[in-house]
This record gives C-alpha cells, sequence and structure tokens, in this order.
C-alpha cells in the first residue's frame, strides 16, 4: 500500500478517485510512493519510421488526417494499424498526452491506445504472475508494447471470447503490432 494517499490524490484526474482513495484505511509500512513519469520521446526516430512508411500508409495516412478530431495536438507518435491489418476506418480521441484509436467489425472490438506517461508503483505494486507483452483479460487480450518512448496497448475485445483465437491466442494481435505506423504526433503538443 502507499504510505501516502495525498500524494496520489494529486496525480489522479478525477474527484471519483480521489474520494475511494480518501475512504481508504493507511495500510503500516514503508511502501514507496507511486510516482507520474513522463517519458522522453525519441521524435527523431518516430519521424524516421514516418518517412519509411508514407508511400506504403499514404491512403490510411489521408483518411485519418481528414478525421475533425485528429487535429487535435497529441504529444507523442500517434500509430494506427497499417494497410496489412484490413480494418476500417478508426474513430480516435486525443488528450493531449495520451490517445485512443478504436476499430469496429462485426464480432471484434480494437483499440490501440498511447500514453508518453506512466504510473511507476515502486513496492506499492505487487504482481502475481511474470508480465508478458501478450495478457488475457477475460473478454479479449491486450498486448503491451513500447516504442519511440512512448507507451501503447493493443486491445481486442471478441463476441465470442473463449473461442475465438484472436483473442485466446497471441498470433492475431502481434500481427497487428507488426503493422503499426505513425500517422502524426508533436513535440510541442502540451
Amino acid at each position: 500500500m502507499l504510505k501516502d494517499f495525498n500524494s496520489l490524490r494529486c496525480l489522479a484526474h478525477g474527484a471519483a478517485l480521489g474520494a475511494v482513495l480518501g475512504a481508504m484505511p493507511l495500510a503500516a509500512g514503508a511502501a514507496e510512493e507511486a510516482i507520474l513519469s513522463e517519458a522522453q520521446i525519441d521524435w527523431a526516430a518516430a519521424e524516421a519510421s514516418a518517412v519509411a512508411t508514407a508511400t506504403a500508409e499514404a491512403a490510411l495516412t489521408e483518411a485519418f488526417l481528414a478525421l475533425p478530431a485528429s487535429a487535435e495536438p497529441t504529444g507523442l507518435p500517434v500509430m494506427l494499424f497499417g494497410a496489412a491489418a484490413d480494418l476500417p476506418e478508426p474513430g480516435f480521441v486525443s488528450q493531449g498526452s495520451a490517445y485512443v484509436a478504436y476499430y469496429a467489425q462485426d464480432d471484434i472490438q480494437l483499440s490501440i491506445s498511447g500514453s508518453k506517461a506512466v504510473v511507476q508503483a515502486g513496492d506499492a505494486l505487487v504482481l502475481h504472475h511474470a508480465p508478458s507483452a501478450w495478457e488475457s483479460i477475460g473478454t479479449g487480450a491486450d498486448y503491451s508494447l513500447s516504442r519511440f518512448g512512448a507507451y501503447y496497448t493493443l486491445r481486442i475485445t471478441c463476441d465470442a471470447p473463449t473461442a475465438d483465437t484472436r483473442c485466446t491466442e497471441p498470433d492475431y494481435l502481434t500481427g497487428l503490432a507488426q503493422s503499426l505506423f505513425v500517422v502524426k504526433g508533436q513535440a510541442n503538443a502540451m
């Protein structure tokens, strides 16, 4: 448990989380305090990646940049699933230092979210298993990765999560991760 809930309350971006934390009893012990760390983005590598895929992903880039929400500044490289993924046009929401692009198909829902900040909990977080890039989440799976210094999560949920191998085996999300390309981002978005 955290020894100082007031510092976590300051990091929380919602009154509801603050109310829940305020109601929790302090635990005995000297656990480390959770801190919010902001990544240093490698903009040169992100730009080189965007240039390398510019021709192959030109149609998807043009369609994405035509979305009104794509005009919102985003302070990390925005990656989308490439043409090889054969997905419909995404919905998109930017929050300055984070974003999500989401795709809906008949029987699955996909998203990629990115953030340039991460909460580091020190010893306040106890993992009960060895983490891996691919994790089952019950209704689907997550695939986590870091590129250009930013943090990304691919998520799939399935209408038939125990029968659909796209949700029960890592191959589908691994393939999607290989199709990712940089579509936008700006260092001075905040």
